[in-house]
């Protein structure tokens, strides 16, 4: 019998404690209306003040051009003509943008960009700064090096304050500390991180041949090295698999060593002696042929099946190869099986494959996974102590600002008030241990474009990528974030963008941590909505990607009702302070759905006589008529027309599991399991604000729409 006494109804105005934990947020965004306009437009007439004050204050007596005589000349006149009328079209066509600064934006992983962040990027831009090179960006590069120390500290890196070089400052050697910089995007950092490894797995091969070939470096011949096993070794006495595996920091610790231990070998003579047997200089088929005859596997890099594109991309860049990606399976979950990848790392260790890198994914990109890093860690000393090493690197592209969820001040752990379970806190801890971390600024941190990040557990890790060109840095110039990368030339107005968001929001759970609380309670929320369109006679049935735990549990049917008439009176429409007041609720909220704040689910439809249909083509092609009609594409002037934004991808079964696609298959009421991709629907849930607008939740909307959407294309192509 259904637990009648669960129901209760459910409040839709907000306590006086949730508004003033929300109102914070309110300053840091345009708005959905553009409701801060009149302050942010103040905003950005005094970035322009304040650089004409420069233009003005800089060699005052220098001539000028634009005299009062060109604003009156007729060519002048001409050409503001022209660029007023081609500036107008252009906003116009503007207007047809994805409007993903409001509240029906919920698809992609971008939402509105937080005023800081812009009025960071507008100022610097007018000064058009290059962090190339310290002299082109005297001020920008020392706004990318706090910023670069704020990621590592949110990420659980420890780092140490920025000097000037004439700073009196007590020197505390601090140990291992970290060092992060702005990138591009998530791929540029994938790629940086993955070659970083790469240097670093054959960084030891490099200096013993150096050494052995290279008359000036004899003296090294006496310098020694604590290998994986622990014992102390003359560096020409280990063997080839042993430079292979040598501890990450003992690796990282040596030109450091050799530089004390050995005063007659300078920096640079140790980097041009070691650059002549660098696999970077001589590429994989040189460096083996020379090096490691006596081993017959090329190395690999290991990641997860759910991996970005850009780790094959990486791997194709570097020399890798793409097939010697070692791709771990997920399992029931979109979460990699942890025992796959100990197979794997089995594999590798007995047949002496050089692993390269393992990387594990916090929040994938269409399934919000977050994968079991602890384990991964536990992996790796397991594997150690077999001989083998390799870094762990953590793509947090997407996740990387939700660690701020559990920062406070205080450095408390109580995470009780928190929408994430406890195996997800777990994982945001774990990214200290990490070796190197994907993170991008300009996904949940609410920031402009371009704006990825790298952080590395280990700040000498960036020397293992340094191209130092001359031309560019000279007269012993501190050539900082520059010369450590993939990229050139790049904006300092990114980096002036982070650090001024940073400054305003800050990275804990003051700050970021609010935001994305409020995101994840919206998430778990709409998921609940989902999950309980199967208490009404619809003529479709949703399928969550993650079930509800009762079915995952697999309780009878009346229990399952049971849990989804609580989810309706207990989480539904419920104030999230509420929630966390009420202790059941807030227990099944933290362990439902997905890990962060993507949403992934799909529709199947009932034939005419109430059956569900089995045909998957069917399904898929139906969820694919769905994001049609719920997303933009180019040359469309009608977007106010869609009302609600989603995207969209598909499950495959040539690269998911099969025993995730066979539950997949039962749980949509499919038939057997066919080579048919299934595609489904993505939600992002960025804005902080959809369960307290000033007319209630908004979640109600988006049901209302999908519902309503999937009917119509049920009745036109299905009846």
């Amino acid at each position: 019998m259904i637990t009648k006494t669960l129901l209760k109804k459910g409040s839709t105005q907000l306590n006086p404690a949730l508004k003033e934990d929300i109102n914070k947020t309110g300053a840091w965004f345009l708005g959905s209306k553009g409701e801060n306009a009149d302050w942010f437009s103040r905003m950005i007439l005094e970035a322009i003040e304040a650089n004409i004050d420069v233009r003005n204050s800089y060699f005052p007596e220098d001539p000028h051009f634009i005299t009062q005589e060109v604003k009156q000349s007729s060519e002048y006149q001409e050409s503001l003509r022209t660029l007023e009328k081609e500036y107008h079209k252009l906003l116009k066509e503007l207007k047809n943008s994805a409007p993903f600064f409001s509240m029906r934006s919920a698809g992609h992983m971008l939402w509105d960009i937080n005023i800081p962040s812009i009025l960071g990027y507008f100022s610097a831009l007018l000064y058009n700064q290059n962090n190339v090179a310290a002299e082109t960006s005297p001020v920008t590069t020392l706004l990318e090096m706090q910023v670069g120390n704020d990621l590592c500290e949110m990420l659980g890196y420890k780092t140490t304050p920025i000097y000037a070089p004439n700073e009196d400052h007590q020197h505390i050697d601090p140990g291992t500390v970290g060092w992060g910089h702005i990138t591009c995007d998530g791929t540029v950092a994938n790629i940086e991180a993955l070659w970083m490894a790469r240097n670093l797995k054959f960084y030891a091969v490099a200096l013993q041949n150096a050494i052995k070939n290279e008359e000036i470096l004899a003296p090294l011949q006496a310098l020694k090295i604590t290998t994986l096993s622990g014992e102390r070794k003359k560096i020409l006495d280990i063997t080839t698999w042993e430079s292979l595996n040598l501890p990450i920091d003992e690796v990282l610790s040596l030109p450091s060593v050799i530089i004390e231990d050995f005063p007659e070998i300078t920096v640079e003579i140790l980097e041009e002696e070691i650059a002549k047997h660098s696999v970077q200089s001589l590429g994989f088929f040189n460096f083996y042929q020379r090096y490691l005859t006596d081993i017959s596997n090329a190395p690999v890099a290991i990641t997860p099946n759910t991996q970005h594109y850009s780790w094959p991309k990486a791997a194709a860049l570097l020399g890798i190869g793409e097939q010697n990606l070692k791709i771990v399976p997920n399992g029931l979950t979109t979460q990699m099986d942890i025992e796959r990848l100990d197979a794997i790392l089995a594999s590798c260790a007995e047949n002496k494959i050089p692993v390269i890198s393992t990387v594990a994914i916090i929040g994938t990109t269409e399934e919000g996974a977050v994968d079991d890093l602890e384990k991964v860690m536990q992996l790796r000393e397991k594997y150690r102590k077999q001989g083998l090493e390799f870094t762990i690197h953590a793509d947090a592209a997407w996740g990387g600002y939700f660690p701020s969820m559990i920062r406070s001040k205080d450095d408390s752990n109580d995470f009780s008030s928190l929408p994430i379970s406890d195996y997800v806190a777990r994982q945001y801890q774990m990214l200290a241990h990490t070796d190197s971390i994907t993170i991008d600024p300009h996904k949940a941190g609410y920031i402009p474009y371009p704006a990825g990040g790298l952080c590395y557990r280990n700040s000498a890790m960036r020397n293992l990528v340094s191209f130092k060109a001359p031309v560019v840095f000279h007269g012993g110039l501190d050539p900082t974030v520059g010369v450590y990368g993939v990229e050139g030339s790049k904006p300092g107005a990114a980096a002036a963008a982070v650090y001024l968001s940073h400054r305003v929001i800050e990275t804990n759970q003051d700050g970021y941590g609010k935001i994305l609380s409020e995101c994840t309670f919206a998430a778990k929320k709409f998921y609940a909505e989902l999950a309980c369109l199967d208490l009404e006679d619809n003529p479709f049935v949703c399928i969550p990607l993650v079930a509800v735990p009762s079915i995952k549990e697999g309780k009878s049917k009346t229990e399952v009702i049971d849990e989804l008439l609580f989810l309706k009176s207990r989480i539904i429409d419920v104030p999230n302070q509420e929630i966390i007041a009420d202790k059941p609720a807030m227990e099944l909220l933290k362990n439902m759905g997905q890990d962060q704040t993507i949403v992934t689910y799909m529709f199947n439809f009932k034939n005419a006589d109430g059956t569900l249909n089995t045909d998957p083509k069917k399904m898929s092609d139906l969820n694919d008529k769905l994001y049609n009609r719920l997303s933009f594409h180019p040359w469309q002037d009608d977007i106010e027309k869609t009302p609600l934004i989603v995207t969209a991808s598909e499950f495959d079964p040539k690269s998911y599991c099969n025993k995730f696609m066979n539950h997949l298959y039962q749980r949509a009421g499919l038939a057997e399991m066919q080579d048919t991709p299934l595609n489904f629907i993505i939600s992002t849930f960025m804005n902080p604000w959809i369960t307290a607008t000033n007319q209630g939740e908004l979640l109600k909307t988006y049901i209302k729409v999908l519902k309503e959407t999937v009917v119509e294309i049920i009745n036109e192509d299905y009846r």
